[in-house]
């Protein structure tokens, strides 16, 4: 019979590891003196609070561009369903550094005829870039969530009498979010980590500042693994939200 990993096992193991990295790879313990500074805990977190503002920002705005691709593509007329499935399929096939890219320079070109200095910032890329990326896969998701309902639900919402819009927004919606729930939470984990790759067009996030960091320290090793570290420790945390949702929903995996 399979037992159950324990959350606490899973973390014990990983954290064994990141302690037999430094060896593995000779860190020099010296190496370590700049993270004994209060500095530089600051710049590393004002990175972070980017990073997760970025990734709050995309996420949150993703779910109405979610529900609307969802349903375009389930139930929406011909004309309007099939460029919605080109647009989401053309930007889940898409690499997400170049979709930054591409919208950097149109934004920044929009930004400066139109006199918005927001818009020519690689912020307004990154998250731009990520919410359109979130959106399409969100949307997948969500509709997936949709077709997995019993057809009972639909049967019983129309024998209620309620109109296609009712029943999509009383009944098929809220169950359809409850099951696309830790998925939703999971992508955030997703998102997290992607904001590095905005560092190309000059979003000081997290990582961005890590490399700042030791390009004046001149210990590329150790502050990777530090910067490791956080990054493992905030998408652990958000793992376990997720698996915390999936148990209290009753979404468990059998």
């Amino acid at each position: 019979m399979q037992t159950q990993e324990r959350p606490w096992q899973t973390f014990l193991g990983v954290v064994m590891i990141l302690i037999l990295i430094p060896l593995a790879f000779r860190m020099e313990p010296t190496r370590f003196e700049p993270f004994a500074r209060l500095s530089t805990w600051r710049f590393l977190a004002l990175g972070l609070l980017l990073t997760l503002e970025a990734s709050a920002i995309a996420i949150l705005a993703s779910i109405p561009l979610a529900v609307f691709f969802a349903l375009a593509r389930h139930s929406g007329p011909l004309w309007l369903r099939y460029p919605v499935i080109a647009i989401v399929e053309g930007i889940r096939a898409l690499p997400l550094l170049g979709l930054m890219f591409y919208l950097f320079l149109r934004l920044s070109a929009l930004g400066r005829q139109m006199g918005i200095d927001a818009l020519t910032q690689p912020d307004a890329a990154v998250i731009a870039a990520l919410w359109l990326y979130t959106g399409a896969v969100n949307g997948e998701a969500l509709r997936a969530a949709i077709l997995s309902l019993p057809r009972g639900q639909w049967e019983a919402a129309r024998s209620l009498g309620l109109t296609y819009g009712q029943a999509m927004r009383l009944v098929i919606l809220p169950q359809a979010f409850r099951r696309a729930l830790p998925p939703l939470i999971a992508q955030f984990a997703t998102l997290v980590k992607d904001t590095s790759l905005g560092a190309i067009i000059g979003f000081i996030e997290l990582y961005r500042r890590g490399v700042i960091l030791f390009q004046g320290e001149r210990n590329p090793m150790e502050t990777l693994y530090v910067v490791s570290i956080i990054y493992f420790l905030v998408n652990y945390a958000l793992g376990r939200l997720a698996g915390m949702l999936e148990q209290r929903l009753g979404l468990s995996r059998g």
